[in-house]
């Protein structure tokens, strides 16, 4: 049962990284180098196969200049 949420959220994490990264003009290199984490996790939360961890997730929202909620929103 939890498995749809966790599905739901990860699609909805991953259209909010990605549309907000390109509306401020950022590639997934740039994005991960600013945040401090590996280029490949951001492509792998993007295309749905990563679970971020919290610090990471704050991580991404700093740079982005969202709250984490608004990540998952």
């Amino acid at each position: 049962m939890w498995d749809k949420e966790l599905i739901k959220y990860k699609s909805i994490l991953a259209l909010n990284i990605k549309t907000i990264r390109l509306k401020m003009g950022l590639a997934q290199e740039r994005l991960a180098l600013e945040a401090g984490v590996d280029r490949t996790l951001v492509s792998k939360i993007e295309r749905q196969l990563a679970n971020p961890s919290l610090e990471i997730l704050v991580k991404l929202a700093v740079i982005l200049k969202v709250p984490v909620t608004g990540l998952l929103e």
